[in-house]
């Protein structure tokens, strides 16, 4: 028998053969394993993301931000069929329609080579638009804080992340501003003024603001005003009428009920202790002291105490100046001690307490987050002995979330990555 009878023969063999081998390899690339491995990327980017304007914060570098609205992926699987030979007593001619051949051809074996693949193509769109840094550069409305006041969350780690500066007015007028920055010497007055607060119960409360609307006001004058059915009207304008005077001389007076959060301290055991230092102001409702109608040459003699919060722009600024201390010449490890609800489940880590570590070209196995500068080093966030670094860009991820409002994501398609 010549090579191409024998060919002829074993091809139907082979196809079958390599079919079969196909059916038994092959297999559509798993849509569990490919979702698993974008949330993966996905999560590392946005955590470098984050680190890498805290380190541009610490600079004095203008910051950017990215998003990935849109996201394709595609699986491909590419067989590729072959037969190989094994002659023996000669050399396989070149034309086997016309030369003999000088030997014999022992055995063919079939396979198939099998590649699976998968790819990504995804958009960026930079969030650099007046709608989103509006938001970012605007203060932290209290409600916001109060998103985060969990047992979770010590209130230690998050009111250092958003209060900014204390002032305290003392009675003789003079005014005294401590700011929340690692860099100034003062740093440890803050602190010392702020855990202070936490242990008198300072948070983010919801404050009755109602207010009064003009004067006290009669059935009459008021059927008057707003006619017969003023009540009702007064109802759907949510105003309430309070009833005032005697029942011989019955008045109702207008009020204006709202609500709003105030970050403030409750009425507790440390009222008179709270009230020496910082006045009234500070308490989310009347005080005793404000009851008893006290008289004004009293309360020109109070302190009082004002409390700024900062924007989502600010905290950036804020981190990187803990950054930058840490990597100063002199460095100083801004630290946060547990107060009496903070529950730490790093217990005799190093760096338990720590806010945010961050080393510079200092190897470690397989870091929280890695970055390289534009000045060439390596800057890391090591995933052991790290204090509170994930939960700090935890917290930052969520407050930049809240400025994702319609408008500031451009719509896609914009940059296309493939």
């Amino acid at each position: 028998m010549n090579f191409l009878s024998f060919v002829r023969n074993a091809l139907p063999a082979i196809a079958v053969t390599t079919l079969l081998s196909g059916c038994g390899s092959a297999g559509a690339p798993d849509f569990g394993q490919m979702s698993a491995k974008y949330a993966n990327i996905l999560e590392q980017y946005q955590i470098n993301m984050i680190f890498q304007n805290i380190l541009r914060s610490s600079e004095n570098r203008p910051v950017s931000f990215l998003d990935m609205p849109t996201i394709n992926g595609s699986g491909s699987i590419t067989t590729t069929p072959y037969a190989s030979g094994f002659f023996t007593g000669g050399i396989l001619p070149y034309n086997a329609s016309y030369l003999p051949i000088s030997g014999g051809l022992n055995s063919i074996s079939p396979g198939i080579s099998l590649s699976v693949g998968n790819t990504f193509n995804f958009t960026q769109s930079s969030l650099d638009n007046a709608v989103f840094w509006k938001g970012y550069l605007n203060e932290l409305p209290i409600e916001m804080v109060k998103y985060f006041e969990h047992n979770h969350i010590p209130r230690e780690v998050l009111l250092s992340l958003v209060v900014d500066e204390i002032e305290i007015t003392k009675p003789n007028g003079e005014a005294v501003t401590l700011i929340n920055n690692p860099l100034r010497p003062d740093h440890a007055e803050f602190q010392r003024h702020l855990y202070k607060l936490i242990s008198y119960g300072l948070g983010a409360y919801l404050v009755d603001t109602s207010q009064k609307i003009g004067p006290p006001l009669s059935v009459a004058n008021l059927k008057s005003t707003f006619g017969d059915n003023s009540f009702d009207v007064m109802k759907s304008a949510g105003i309430v009428l309070q009833k005032v005077g005697s029942s011989s001389d019955l008045k109702f007076q207008p009020i204006q009920v709202s609500q709003k959060y105030k970050l403030c301290i409750n009425k507790n055991k440390y009222e008179n202790f709270v009230r020496q230092e910082y006045g009234d102001e500070i308490f989310c409702e009347e005080t005793l002291s404000q009851k008893t109608k006290q008289p004004s040459a009293e309360k020109k003699l109070q302190s009082k105490l004002a409390i700024r919060i900062r924007s989502t722009n600010n905290i950036f600024e804020y981190l990187g100046q803990v950054v930058k201390a840490q990597l100063a010449e002199k460095p100083y490890m801004v630290t946060l001690p547990p107060t009496a609800t903070t529950f730490s489940s790093k217990t005799m880590a190093s760096n338990e307490y720590a806010l945010f570590v961050v080393y510079k070209n200092q190897s470690t196995p397989r870091p929280f987050s890695s970055i390289e500068g534009l000045d060439g080093n390596l800057y890391n966030i090591p995933s052991d002995n790290n204090g509170y670094s994930p939960l700090a860009i935890k917290l930052l991820a969520q407050f930049m979330s809240l400025q994702k409002i319609p408008g500031s994501i451009p719509a896609s398609p914009s940059v296309l990555l493939k």
